[in-house]
């Protein structure tokens, strides 16, 4: 019996290294395009904190000129001040369609250097069951690798392609 688990333990280590090093470290295209889904999905779930894991310690937004600290104050603002009157539940959503999403350049696994990530976000109604867009902005921000070996924004800035800011 002790020979089964032995060999149990073998597999699931396999198991182990195989998700670890083949599904665990994605490319850089992926990982980057990963980071845009985890700021949309922190939104979604008014976590700032979700959204701003994705953003270095120096990051700073040249448009409304945030820094990480004002950016992390704006969210609040956000998640609190937009409530629905009746139930109180949170007024907005985003949505990034990951074909959008472009890089400039295309990493490999190599890259070192800063990748221009360009993607449009679409804000609409929570309760809008259509999903028509109420404002659509284009977010271009530069994505480095840290330390940790995880790409980060430290730069960004938003440009109104229609509608109007909500909040």
């Amino acid at each position: 019996m002790s020979g089964f688990f032995r060999g149990l333990t073998v597999v699931l280590f396999l198991l182990v290294l195989f998700v670890f090093f083949v599904v665990g470290l994605g490319s850089s295209k992926e990982n980057l395009r990963d980071v845009v889904i985890g700021m949309q999905n922190g939104f979604n779930e008014e976590d700032a904190g979700d959204v701003l894991a994705h953003c270095t310690p120096d990051f700073m937004e040249s448009t409304y000129q945030l820094d990480q600290a004002t950016f992390r104050g704006a969210l609040f603002r956000i998640f609190l001040g937009q409530r629905d009157r009746v139930d109180k539940s949170f007024k907005w959503r985003v949505f990034v369609d990951t074909e959008e999403i472009l890089l400039d350049p295309e990493p490999d696994e190599n890259t070192k250097l800063p990748v221009r990530v360009t993607a449009p976000v679409q804000f609409f109604r929570a309760k809008d069951k259509t999903m028509t867009p109420v404002w659509v902005l284009e977010v271009s921000g530069e994505a480095i690798i840290c330390e940790d070996g995880k790409w980060r924004f430290r730069r960004a800035r938003f440009k109104t392609l229609s509608g109007k800011r909500p909040f």
